[in-house]
C-alpha cells in the first residue's frame, strides 16, 4: 500500500492539504473543549497540540513560498523551524498588540489559539491562491516508512523513558547501564554494514533523542544551573499571562524562553517542567539530524554518520544543554542557516526569506550564539570578498546586505528590550578580556587552558583527557588538510572559512584570557562541533593514511580507517559517557546513573518547601542556600543567594535571613560551598562550621523532613510561633 510522504506534506495536492491542516485544527480545538468539559482524553490535548504547533504553520509557510521537492530531512526541519519562528513572532505581536486592544492577558489559552487559528486559516487561503496548481506527492510504501529495523531503533528512546523511571523510582540504573552500552555499539555496527546507510539519520536522530532522555527524566523537577532562571522567567509570563519586556535581565530578553515556552504550555496543557524537561529535548534532537544533512551533502553518509555520533557522544550535548533551553532552541536554528549557507538549488529570494526568518529567531533565541554567528559571518563575507570567491550558497555568506541585516537585528533587539542588559554585559565582557590580555597563556585567567593543565580526580579521567586532546589533535589535522587540500571534499568555500572561525575560537579559549569563562569551555566547545565534527573523520583518515605510507601499506581503499574509528568512538562514548567510571566506581560523574552524585537536581519536598516559603517570606529579605540548592531557590524565588566559602563560610549574614537547607543538608550534614574567587567548589561538614552556631542561633519555621528553613536571628519571631511540620 502506497501513500503520500507525511514528511513532505507541501507537496500534496493543495485539497488533501488543507483537509490534513483543518482536521489537524479541529482536533487541537476539540481536545481544548473536552478538558475544559472535563472530559479530557490522556496525552491526546498534548500530542496535537505539539503536532500542530511544530508542524502546521511551518508547512504552510512552505507552500506560500512555493517551497517544493525538497529533500526529506530538509522539509521536516524547515517545516519545524518556521512553525517555531512563527509561534515567538506571533506571541510578540499579541504581547504588544494586545493590551492596545483591551486584552491585558495575551499569552493565555484561548487568546493564543483564537489568533493562531486564525493566522493559519489565512496562510492557508494565501497558500491555495499562491500554490493551488503543484501538486507532486512523493508516494511511498508504509514498509518504506516503517521497515522493522525502525522499530528496533525506536525501542531507544523508550528503553531511556523506563531507564529513567526506574532509576528515579526504584534507584535502579541497570535498564540506563544497557541503553548506553547498545548506544556505545552503533558506530561499529553501522561501519560494518549492520543496518543500512538510508537508516542512518533516523538512528542519528533517535540515538540523540534517548542521550537526551536519560538526561532529563532523571527527577521529577529541573535539573542543572541556566535552566532555573529561564524556568521563573518563562513561569512569570505564563502566570501573568503576559510578558513584561523591560525587566533587565538577558534571560527575559530571549522569546525562546518568554515566548515559546509559555506557548507550548498552554496550548498542550503542559507544566512548564515538563515543557522543558519533554518537548525542548525533542526539539534539539533534531540538530543533529540537520548536522548529518549538511555533513552528507559535502562528505558521504559513513562519514556523516561518524561525525553525527561523535557530536551527540560529547557528554555536554546531553548534560550541560539541557539545562540551557534557549541555547537548544538558538542551535536549531544556527543549523537551519548553515543549511541555506551550503543550498546551491534554492532560488535566491526563498533563500533569502528564510535566512532573514531564522536570523531573527536565531538572535531571539541566544544573545551568545547569535553573537558568534554574527561575528562569525562577518569573518566569512570578508575572506570572500577579498579573495574574490563566489559562493556556492548565493544569498547567504556572500551578501553583504544578509550580513548587515544580522548586525542590525542583533544590535537592535539586544539594545531595545531587557533594558540592553544584553548589550551591557557584551561591552563588560569585552572590556574584561581586553584589561587582561597581558594574561595570555596563563592558566588562572585561561579557562580553556587550566582544563588541560589541571590533573583530573582519577586515571579514568586522565584517559578520558587524553582522548580529548587526541580527537582535537585529529580536528586539527582534518581542518588543515582540508585548507591545504590534501584531501577530496566536496566541502563549499564558506563552510570551511566558518569552520576555520570555529577552530579559531577553539584556539582562543584555551589561550585568550577570559574568553572562555564568559560561555564556559565546555558550551564553546560544544558549539565549535557543530561545523567542526567532520574534520576528525576526516583527520583520522588522514592519519592512517600518513602512518599507512610510513609503514607502507595502503588502507584506503579498503575503508580500513571508518571501522577504526568506530571503534575508538564506542571507547570514547563509554568513557565520557560515565558508564565505565560508574561500573569502576572510579569518581563517577553521570548524574543518571548514581544517585549520590550532588548536584542541582531537587526531590518534590525541597520544591514544596520552597514553595511554601515563597507564599509565606518577605519579598525584601533575603532567602540563603548552598551552591546547589541555590538554583532551586532562584528557579522559584527569582533570587540567587548562595553561601560563598571554603574551609568556612565567608558570607556575611545580615540582620533578617532565611536559610534553606535541602535533602542533602539535612540528611548527609554536607554543604557545598563556592569559592569567593568562583574557580572552585568544596563539600563541607555542617556541623564543621561556624555557621552552623548560626543556625542554632536562628528559628526553624519550616521542617518535612527531607527540607528545611531557618530565619535569622532567633528573636525575630516574623510571625512563626512555631515549627511548620509536614510530614508526607
Amino acid at each position: 500500500m502506497k501513500i503520500p510522504n507525511p514528511f513532505r506534506l507541501n507537496d500534496w495536492n493543495i485539497k488533501d492539504f488543507l483537509l490534513v491542516v483543518l482536521a489537524l485544527q479541529i482536533a487541537v480545538v476539540a481536545s481544548i473543549v473536552l478538558d475544559v468539559l472535563g472530559l479530557g482524553i490522556p496525552l491526546f490535548r498534548q500530542i496535537t497540540g505539539f503536532v500542530y504547533l511544530t508542524f502546521v504553520p511551518g508547512f504552510i509557510l512552505l507552500r506560500v513560498l512555493k517551497l517544493h521537492n525538497l529533500n526529506v530531512i530538509e522539509n521536516l526541519l524547515f517545516s519545524i523551524g518556521l512553525s517555531i519562528a512563527f509561534l515567538m513572532l506571533i506571541g510578540l505581536l499579541m504581547n504588544a498588540l494586545y493590551p492596545i486592544m483591551g486584552i491585558s492577558q495575551p499569552i493565555s489559552t484561548l487568546p493564543l489559539m483564537l489568533t493562531i487559528s486564525a493566522v493559519v486559516l489565512i496562510f492557508c487561503i494565501l497558500a491555495y491562491v499562491r500554490d493551488k496548481n503543484f501538486s507532486s506527492p512523493n508516494m511511498t510504501s508504509i514498509k518504506d516508512i516503517l521497515p522493522p529495523a525502525v522499530f528496533a531503533l525506536l525501542l531507544l528512546p523508550l528503553l531511556s523513558v523506563l531507564g529513567t523511571y526506574l532509576m528515579n523510582f526504584g534507584d535502579s540504573n541497570t535498564l540506563l547501564l544497557i541503553l548506553l552500552v547498545i548506544i556505545s555499539v552503533m558506530p561499529i555496527l553501522a561501519m560494518f554494514g549492520r543496518f543500512p546507510k538510508k537508516l542512518y539519520p533516523m538512528a542519528v536522530f533517535v540515538i540523540a533523542l534517548a542521550l537526551l532522555y536519560h538526561n532529563s527524566l532523571i527527577s521529577t523537577y529541573l535539573t542543572g544551573w541556566d535552566v532555573q532562571t529561564e524556568y521563573y522567567f518563562a513561569n512569570k509570563v505564563e502566570s501573568n499571562s503576559y510578558w513584561t519586556s523591560s525587566i533587565p535581565n538577558n534571560y527575559n530578553a530571549m522569546l525562546s524562553i518568554v515566548m515559546l515556552a509559555p506557548i507550548l504550555s498552554n496550548i498542550c496543557n503542559m507544566s512548564l517542567v515538563w515543557v522543558f524537561k519533554i518537548l525542548y529535548p525533542l526539539l534539539f534532537s533534531l540538530v543533529p539530524l540537520g548536522l548529518y544533512r549538511i555533513f552528507q551533502k559535502q562528505t558521504d553518509e559513513k562519514t556523516a554518520f561518524l561525525s553525527c555520533f561523535f557530536f551527540i557522544s560529547i557528554f555536554t550535548f546531553y548534560s550541560e544543554m539541557l539545562a540551557l533551553a534557549r541555547q537548544q532552541i538558538a542551535e536549531l536554528f544556527l543549523v537551519l542557516l548553515v543549511l541555506l549557507m551550503i543550498e546551491r538549488n534554492m532560488n535566491l529570494t526563498k533563500k533569502s526569506t528564510l535566512g532573514i526568518i531564522f536570523a531573527f529567531s536565531l538572535v531571539t533565541s541566544h544573545y551568545g550564539l547569535s553573537y558568534i554567528f554574527v561575528f562569525t559571518l562577518i569573518i566569512v563575507w570578508i575572506v570572500l570578498f577579498f579573495k574574490k570567491w563566489q559562493a556556492g550558497g548565493r544569498g547567504i555568506a556572500d551578501s553583504y546586505s544578509f550580513v548587515l541585516l544580522c548586525l542590525i537585528l542583533a544590535f537592535t533587539w539586544y539594545v531595545y528590550v531587557s533594558s540592553s542588559s544584553v548589550f551591557t554585559q557584551v561591552v563588560k565582557i569585552g572590556d574584561h578580556i581586553a584589561g587582561n590580555i597581558f594574561d595570555f597563556l596563563n592558566p588562572t585567567a585561561v579557562e580553556g587552558l587550566s582544563v588541560i593543565v589541571t590533573r583530573t580526580r582519577s586515571l579514568l579521567h586522565e584517559v578520558t583527557k587524553y582522548l580529548y586532546l587526541m580527537v582535537n589533535f585529529l580536528i586539527f589535522i582534518g581542518t588543515l588538510a582540508t585548507l591545504l587540500k590534501r584531501t577530496e571534499t566536496r566541502f563549499e568555500k564558506e563552510y570551511i572559512i566558518f569552520s576555520s572561525v570555529s577552530l579559531v575560537m577553539c584556539v582562543g579559549g584555551m589561550t585568550v584570557p577570559y574568553f572562555a569563562s564568559t560561555l564556559n569551555t565546555s558550551r564553546i566547545y560544544q558549539i565549535a562541533l557543530l561545523s567542526l565534527a567532520p574534520f576528525l573523520v576526516i583527520g583520522a583518515k588522514t592519519a592512517l593514511e600518513i602512518i599507512g605510507k610510513a609503514m607502507k601499506r595502503s588502507w584506503e581503499n579498503k575503508r580500513f580507517f571508518v571501522k577504526v574509528l568506530a571503534v575508538f568512538l564506542t571507547i570514547f562514548f563509554l568513557l565520557d559517557s560515565g558508564l565505565i567510571y560508574e561500573i569502576a566506581k572510579s569518581e563517577p560523574t553521570s548524574i543518571s546513573l548514581n544517585k549520590s552524585i550532588d548536584f542541582p537536581r531537587f526531590t518534590q519536598q525541597e520544591v514544596i518547601t520552597v514553595g511554601w516559603l515563597e507564599n509565606r517570606m518577605n519579598s525584601s529579605i533575603p532567602a540563603y542556600a548552598d551552591l546547589y540548592r541555590s538554583e532551586l531557590l532562584l528557579g522559584v524565588l527569582g533570587e540567587h543567594y548562595y553561601l560563598v566559602g571554603d574551609t568556612e563560610v565567608l558570607t556575611p549574614i545580615q540582620n533578617k535571613t532565611y536559610f534553606f537547607l535541602g535533602s542533602k543538608n539535612v540528611k548527609s550534614g554536607e554543604i557545598v560551598l563556592f569559592a569567593p574567587d568562583r574557580r572552585s567548589v568544596s563539600t563541607q561538614q555542617l556541623q564543621n562550621l561556624a555557621f552552623y552556631y548560626t543556625l542554632l542561633g536562628s528559628n526553624k519555621i519550616y521542617d518535612n523532613g527531607d527540607a528545611q528553613v531557618y530565619f535569622y536571628p532567633y528573636n525575630q519571631i516574623m510571625n512563626f510561633t512555631s515549627v511548620f511540620n509536614s510530614n508526607p
